[in-house]
């Protein structure tokens, strides 16, 4: 859990701020540093200060409490003068509280509907004359990555609700094209003016469609980078191996290992991600994430030959029996019909 925070410094605001001045300093700042917006890393752990900072000081009882006593007696609690504690009084959990409190301030989880939302209620309070506009219609565009990937023009079609003169309301379909181009980043809006629903008395709002990916069974996107898993034998991790990854162009890509693996290990394979939208030509990179798959179960004479690796001597170090001895095990080893190096391969 973070500690030494000036909750008042995170939100950039004064000890004497009140509630409208905490909420709004809030919706600026969430929105700015949203892990859905904004994937720098910097801006993420920024995102995590700003929740907890709020999540204090719009409570009146956390507020007055870290007013008084300061962090770490929120957290920790103080002496009660009677051999105990008051408090703790507050505690932030980083993998779920900062979506909660997002959700609870903006109505949503989504950073996109979040703006939109922000966007209507702004024209409700500028745009009161006449030739009213109706609001934005938001929709998700979900795409494979393979079509984002080779960019595409999709065919989507939106219903939208005709009001008559009459009072009667119709429905209107409307086939869209939207023009993906290759590498286009999640969250990308295709804005369509005046596609939205139709009344005499207003002009129709624009439909927007917000890119967002399919899940995959190979990859994930991550910025421009591709993510694959890859879940590696113990064996393989230790002496090396090559991963073939089937890219999203169809090409078989062979990717050597040849340092030892970790659970959590990344490689790197650059120029193998998804296309730069300023620059097509170029890509991102692929990387693999290493997890490793060990053995259920090892037989004696297992143990006793991982042991005998592990610890052989270094050549200079042998003698003309062991030397002899390790011959003779490499020769049964790649023996062509009674050995068992053609299992290793596996």
């Amino acid at each position: 859990m973070t500690r030494n925070l000036d909750y008042y410094e995170v939100m950039g605001l004064t000890r004497s701020a009140n509630d409208i001045d905490i909420r709004r300093a809030y919706r600026r700042l969430a929105l700015k540093y949203h892990p859905d917006i904004n994937q720098e890393q910097a801006a993420q752990d920024e995102f995590l200060r700003i929740c907890e900072a709020y999540e204090v000081l719009c409570d009146p009882k956390t507020k007055g409490f870290y007013d008084l006593y300061g962090e770490d007696a929120l957290k920790d609690g103080i002496p009660d003068g009677k051999g105990g504690l008051k408090g703790p009084m507050y505690r932030f959990n980083p993998e779920t509280s900062p979506q909660g409190v997002f959700e609870r301030f903006f109505g949503t989880n989504n950073p996109y509907e979040a703006l939109e939302a922000l966007s209507n209620q702004f024209e409700a309070m500028t745009t009161e004359e006449a030739p009213a506009k109706g609001k934005n219609k938001v929709y998700p565009l979900e795409l494979s990555l393979e079509e984002i990937f080779h960019g595409c023009l999709k065919k989507v079609v939106h219903k939208r609700k005709v009001l008559l003169v009459s009072g009667e309301y119709i429905e209107e379909e409307r086939n869209l094209t939207v023009d993906v181009k290759p590498g286009l980043p999640t969250g990308t809006r295709f804005v369509f003016e005046g596609e939205g629903n139709k009344t005499p008395k207003k002009e129709p709002g624009p439909v927007i469609f917000v890119l967002k990916p399919k899940p995959h069974p190979r990859f994930s996107r991550r910025g421009s980078d591709l993510v694959h898993k890859v879940v590696m034998p113990l064996h393989h991790a230790l002496i090396g191996t090559t991963v073939e990854v089937r890219t999203l162009d169809d090409r078989d890509l062979k990717v050597p290992i040849q340092d030892i693996m970790r659970p959590g290990s990344t490689v790197v394979v650059p120029g193998e991600g998804m296309p730069l939208p300023a620059s097509p030509a170029s890509r991102g990179n692929l990387i693999l994430e290493i997890d490793l798959l060990f053995p259920t179960h090892l037989s004696e004479t297992q143990k006793m030959l991982l042991r005998s690796a592990f610890f052989l001597p270094s050549p200079t170090e042998q003698n003309e029996e062991t030397k002899k001895a390790l011959r003779d095990y490499e020769a049964a080893f790649k023996h062509e019909l009674k050995g068992w190096a053609t299992v290793f391969k596996r």
